[in-house]
């Protein structure tokens, strides 16, 4: 009796989320897509019973944000390159399972498979990278202040930087790609703090190099309208709507 009740209850819940019954505390960033009205969405959301699902999924700008289905998202944790309206390239790794390996000898930090899918007219490519190999080469944190900013069409550059961190580390600039560039900002637009995987993959062959995690922190009041849309998410808040 008691197996059946817990299968109802399961069957009752995929019910609920599947006719979109279901409420869920939304965190969305938003980046357009040049030449198109094309938007990939990055999003984190909470729902009952402490439900997290998290992803991207690429709508048209008529189309209204829904939190969707497994089946429904892109299949990517990070993204490789700025999108493009017939291009998505998206890097992901295999689950983690006892099976990994944790000797380096037995690593792997290239792509260990490489997926292919169409959604509407646009081909999303993803590398799939094995979970021990790509995890071992993620790590490190640093969170700066920065005086100003310089974007070109594939890079962001700050300069002026001092950690936050007790060493006080001052940089004069640093540079990273856009690709995994996220804004954080007030229903003002003004941005609260900057956050960026820097994720380094050799050209040659895909070889994962580093993935390391950076906030940075205005020192002055700058409104998130001096980025552009492209390359870049940007926090969707109650004005942005």
């Amino acid at each position: 009796m008691k197996k059946i009740i817990i299968h109802l209850f399961f069957c009752l819940s995929f019910i609920l989320y599947g006719c979109g019954i279901e409420e869920w505390d939304t965190t969305l960033y938003v980046q357009k897509i040049e030449e198109t009205s094309k938007i990939l969405y990055k999003y984190d959301a909470w729902g009952g019973r402490d439900t997290n699902v998290a992803g991207y999924i690429l709508l048209d700008s008529t189309e209204v944000f829904k939190v969707p289905r497994e089946n429904e998202k892109l299949t990517f944790y990070y993204l490789k390159e700025i999108p493009n309206k017939n291009f998505i390239y998206g890097v992901d790794f295999d689950s983690p399972n006892y099976e990994n390996p944790t000797k380096e000898e037995d690593r792997i930090f290239v792509p260990i498979d490489n997926l292919n899918t169409k959604q509407n007219n646009t081909t999303i490519k993803v590398d799939m990278y094995q979970y021990s190999g790509f995890m071992s080469r993620s790590s490190g944190y640093d969170k700066y202040t920065f005086e100003r900013f310089k974007e070109t069409r594939d890079s962001l550059f700050f300069y002026n930087l001092k950690s936050f961190f007790i060493d006080a580390t001052i940089l004069d600039s640093l540079k990273f790609k856009k690709q995994n560039v996220i804004i954080h900002q007030n229903e003002h637009h003004k941005v609260k703090a900057i956050d960026i995987n820097d994720l380094r993959i050799s050209d040659r062959n895909n070889e994962i190099i580093s993935n390391k995690t950076y906030t940075l922190i205005p020192k002055d009041t700058i409104k998130s309208d001096l980025f552009s849309d492209y390359g870049i998410f940007k926090e969707v808040t109650t004005n942005n709507n």
